[in-house]
Order: C-alpha cells, then structure tokens, then sequence
C-alpha cells in the first residue's frame, strides 16, 4: 500500500493511513483509528432540524451577571456559544455545540449558549449579552457573526471573541476556518468521475466567504478532472429554508445534474429530499451524512470542528492566542472525507481511486490552490 491511502482497501481493517507525522499534534487533535477514506474523522449522525427562537442569552452555566463586562469573583472561566441554528441539525450548529461540551469536559468551563436570530441586531445583542456577564470567550458560529464581533469587541477588552469561518481579526477577535474546501475539492473530482451526465451541481445557504469558498473548491475539483464538466451553483440565502434548498436541489436535476453537495446547513434536509426522490448521488457536509440517504450519498465532507474550536479556546484560556485568522485544514488533522462504504466496490473503479490519490496528496502538500477564483 503506497504511504498515504485515499481509501481503506479492507472494510475489516481498523488502522488509519494518513501517517502520524503529517499531524500537528496538540491536546485536542489526536489521529483517529476507524476504517474510513484516509483522511481526518468525526463520529457522526444526521436528523432533522428542530426550530427554536431567539432570546436574550441565559447561560447553562452558573455565571452571574455583572455590569459592564466585570469578571465575577470566582475563578471560573466562562466560554458561551452563539449559534445561527438549532443545535439538533447534526451539522454545522452541532459541531458548534460539541466544541461548547467539549471546553466544559476539557477546560472545566462554565458554559453558555443561545441560539439566535439571523439578524445583525440579535447577532450584537448576543455578543454584548454574555460579555456583560463576564464570559471569558464567546464564540460567534459562523462568518455572519464578523462584523458584530468587530464592534463589540473594543467594548469589551477582557472577553475574546471568536469566529468560526470568520475571514477578518481585532486585538480580542479571533476568526477560526476549517478549511472544508479542501476535502470539497476531493468530492468535486469524484463528482467529475461518477457523474453520467457530465452536469453537477453544489447548493449553499447564505453567500458568505467561507460557504462560498467551499463551494468554489468542489467546482475546482471537478475541473481539475473535466475541464468541460457543467458545474451549477447557487445560494438559497439562509440556513433554515428546507423547501427552498429542495426546490433549488429539483432545479438542478431537472437541468441535467446527477451528483450534488450541500453547504446548507439545517436547510439540508430538502436537498437530502430532492435527491431520493429523482434518485441522484450526492455528498454530504461538516458530518458523514451517509445515514439520512444511504443510496444516495457518495461520501461526507467532515471536520473536527469541536477539537479545533475547543483547542483555540485552550490557547486563549492560556494566554498564548493573539488575535488573528486561524486556518484548520488536513494538514492539521481537522478536516477529512468520509466515503459512504456501499460505494466502495463497483463504483469506484481502481482508476479512480489512483486518480484521487494523487490529488488528495497534491492537496495535503499545498500544490494545489482548491480555493482559486
């Protein structure tokens, strides 16, 4: 077997083929053992989306409110959560809140979450809410929170505030990206490789940076394969809207695409729709989404958001993170591509899979620019 595998060749085999060295090692990232493609793992599930309102922040832990941002008088740290959706999507909202769980687990946090409304105004009160109880970090889930972080910020020097698949930083802003597009890219090749109709397409929610390039990555690796290859893209404009994302998903199969991926988020599940009732392959995203559609779904983009989130957090905790954009990719063990063990024989042929393992090298060594307009 060649020193870095793209696919396990023996379901029974446990062992990880991406070697050790190529981690960057910490007290959160730790190489994962589990039969899968060769790149970095989550554990996983997928359900349905369940609503649920914004309010003003109550934290679930203990802190105590005290004006203007004061730290309470009892050692603890405090670390809160914003999320944009309902922490039951099994997606992106999930990881966020397992990165929340695992700083309690970890770093012995007192934590704080509230979902919140997607408006710049609910976004601010967010941030300004549990800054004023004292909240050491608090974490902004997702690139809409950018600008709301940028302006309380300066209010509120003793609090750090992140950002997940944020694209600018401040003194006490730090933006956190997991570059996804990296293993996008793989799907998108695969996706020029099975594709029947030489038509795919990739469906996003909101057209903010970190989606968009994600998405432009999967176009890039189809190209990468098929210069000529059709590639569709478009945003429904928010995270939530399920009948929107199949609506959208329906548009590009009945133009002739047969191979999608989602960035969607809680929106996913009509995308996941769309593509079992015209009985089209897809890819999944953030988690191995293979469960909710298992003849249909190729592989999963996954990352290690959780242990990613919760090792900037350490850092901050630590005093040893400035402010900055901090990029998470394969090289560092957070981000992997998960195939769908039904598709392992027949599908992909041993061609493909000398295809895939010579790109997925170029991409680990950074010869390749996944992300490029």
């Amino acid at each position: 077997m060649a020193i870095f595998s793209f696919f396990a060749t023996d379901d029974t085999d446990d062992t990880d083929y991406f070697p050790e060295r190529l981690f960057k090692m910490n007290a959160f990232f730790r190489p994962t053992t589990r039969t899968f493609v060769s790149l970095s793992l989550v554990l996983v599930f997928f359900a349905l989306a369940a609503a649920c309102g914004g309010k003003k922040p109550e934290p679930t832990g203990t802190a105590t409110p005290t004006p203007g941002g004061t730290r309470p008088n009892d050692g603890k740290f405090r670390v809160a959560l914003l999320s944009p959706g309902p922490i039951s999507d099994n997606g992106w909202n999930a990881l966020g809140y397992e990165a929340l769980k695992l700083t309690e687990k970890e770093l012995l946090a007192t934590i704080g979450h509230q979902q919140v409304k997607d408006s710049p105004a609910d976004r601010e009160q967010g941030y300004r809410a549990f800054a004023q109880q004292g909240f050491d970090v608090v974490i902004g889930h997702g690139g809409e929170f950018m600008d709301q972080a940028l302006a309380v910020a300066p209010e509120f020097p003793n609090t750090t505030f992140i950002v997940t698949a944020g694209d600018k930083f401040g003194p006490n802003v730090v933006s956190v990206v997991f570059d996804t597009g990296q293993a996008s890219y793989l799907a998108g090749a695969l996706a020029a490789l099975v594709t029947k109709t030489g038509k795919i397409g990739a469906i996003g929610g909101q057209n903010i940076p970190a989606a968009a390039r994600n998405l432009r990555a999967f176009r890039n690796g189809a190209l990468a394969v098929n210069p000529k290859i059709d590639v569709s893209i478009a945003f429904i404009g928010n995270w939530e809207d399920t009948a929107a994302a199949r609506q959208q998903a329906l548009a590009m199969i009945d133009k002739g695409a047969d191979v999608l991926i989602h960035d969607c988020d809680a929106a996913a599940p009509g995308v996941f729709q769309a593509i079992k009732e015209r009985n089209v392959l897809m890819f999944g995203m953030q988690k191995d989404q293979s469960d909710f559609a298992p003849d249909n779904v190729i592989a999963s983009v996954t990352s290690r958001m959780p242990e990613g989130i919760a090792d900037v957090v350490r850092r901050i905790r630590e005093k040893q993170q400035k402010g900055e954009v901090v990029h998470l990719g394969i090289r560092d063990n957070a981000v992997g591509f998960e195939m769908n063990k039904k598709f392992r024989k027949g599908l992909i042929t041993k061609e493909m899979e000398g295809n895939l393992n010579a790109l997925t090298v170029s991409v680990q060594k950074g010869q390749v620019d996944v992300f490029k307009e």
